[in-house]
């Protein structure tokens, strides 16, 4: 059976809202060894970090002396925000940005190598490399701006998040700089930000509930915890739990931009009709169909 997703004509199409959900899985489905293998390579060793930082931070909130801040009411948030908790959080940003490059860039490598060829680590580390630094940059700039603009009003806010989604596709597919892949983002979207929202929110909704199942370990822990269960009170099963939930978290939001990237494929070629205009400067390259059989009866209306 012929390998779905192996070159371009395969992404660039237009699809309804059921057929980009469909398309994300299939992909997934098809590239699940090769591009689980980048994302064990890229972005594996950031979500253990994260993992280790918020599983440390926990522990460091759960202590004896939080738990009886907890119970004389005078908790504070500050007390779970110590250098473990940043630096989890600079691992998870890290990881993120690692996630992004490594999908899109897989992405772009598969549409520029052969069908018959399997996209490689390598390739793939080529894009990270190379476009990691710039969405880096596009993230602080996109949260700075939803951020202003929900300081502003909520709604503002929630649109330009919308709006900017598809920031991080344009730069790596489209090798856009900061300026050019923000505008491309909200020309894209424009008149189609329902379906880009719908869209974010239904997925956002299946790997949520997917993503359930990496948080039963924390949630033992946490629970253990808080009933003074020494068994279940370790604090190396609330790192643990704290590690699985990362990892499976940012791994799983992969199935997010997969469906972001199938989305974008979709409006450029509503708007540009790329893939269109693709496929007909090919008609008339192809070589004509060979006939094996050049004695025709009456009725005979030949090869196609």
């Amino acid at each position: 059976m012929q390998q779905k997703f192996t070159q371009e004509a395969d992404f660039r199409q237009e699809r309804d809202f059921g057929q980009k959900i469909g398309a994300t899985f299939e992909f997934l489905g098809a590239h699940v060894r090769p591009l689980g293998k980048c994302l064990l390579y890229f972005v594996l060793p950031a979500a253990i970090l994260t993992g280790l930082g918020m599983g440390l931070a926990q522990s460091q909130m759960f202590g004896g002396s939080t738990i009886s801040q907890i119970g004389n009411g005078r908790f504070s948030t500050f007390s779970y925000m110590g250098p473990a908790y940043w630096f989890g959080l600079l691992a998870s940003l890290i990881g993120y940005i690692l996630l992004g490059a490594t999908v899109y860039g897989y992405v772009r490598a598969r549409m520029e190598t052969p069908a018959e060829e399997t996209v490689t680590p390598r390739q793939v580390g080529q894009y990270i490399a190379r476009y990691s630094p710039a969405l880096l940059l596009s993230s602080i700039v996109t949260i700075v701006i939803v951020v202003f603009a929900s300081m502003l009003l909520l709604i503002p806010g929630i649109y330009l998040g919308v709006a900017l989604s598809l920031v991080w596709t344009v730069q790596v597919l489209e090798d856009g700089d900061l300026g050019y892949s923000l505008r491309r983002s909200v020309n894209l979207i424009k008149n189609k930000w329902w379906s880009t929202f719908g869209l974010t929110l239904v997925v956002s909704f299946i790997i949520g509930m997917i993503g359930m199942v990496f948080q039963v370990p924390q949630y033992v822990a946490i629970f253990g915890k808080a009933m003074h269960w020494d068994f279940l009170s370790s604090d190396i099963l609330l790192i643990v739990g704290g590690v699985v939930a990362a990892m499976g978290h940012l791994l799983l939001y992969s199935v997010l931009m997969l469906a972001l990237a199938f989305q974008y494929f979709n409006l450029v070629e509503k708007k540009d009709g790329y893939g269109l205009r693709q496929m007909v400067q090919t008609l008339g390259t192809t070589p004509a169909p060979v006939v094996h059989n050049t004695s025709f009866r009456p009725d005979d209306e030949g090869e196609y």
